[in-house]
């Protein structure tokens, strides 16, 4: 089952968009794909805004935000150094 927000974040594929986390920090990024289990951002840096001013100080620490962006750089380079690897091998 789908979250309520799931077909609304759809529309924004491709915008820059700002997006509110629960803990109350805020992120400006580029949506750059929508699954049913998250948003996934492209040029993301957080904003430190807080929702709620009775925030308590552990909840406004960041955390790690996942760009899919930095893995497909390490399977290209990682692919092309093995094909490297495997054709002075056979030639």
């Amino acid at each position: 089952m789908y979250h309520p927000l799931y077909y609304h974040a759809r529309r924004y594929e491709g915008k820059q968009v700002f997006v509110y986390h629960q803990n109350g920090v805020v992120y400006q990024g580029i949506v750059s794909m929508v699954t049913p289990t998250g948003v996934y951002l492209l040029n993301c840096h957080p904003i430190n805004r807080l929702v709620s001013d009775q925030a308590d100080e552990r909840e406004a620490k960041l955390e790690l935000v996942y760009v899919p962006g930095a893995y497909f750089a390490f399977g290209a380079l990682t692919g092309l150094t093995l094909g490297a690897l495997a054709y002075r091998l056979y030639w």
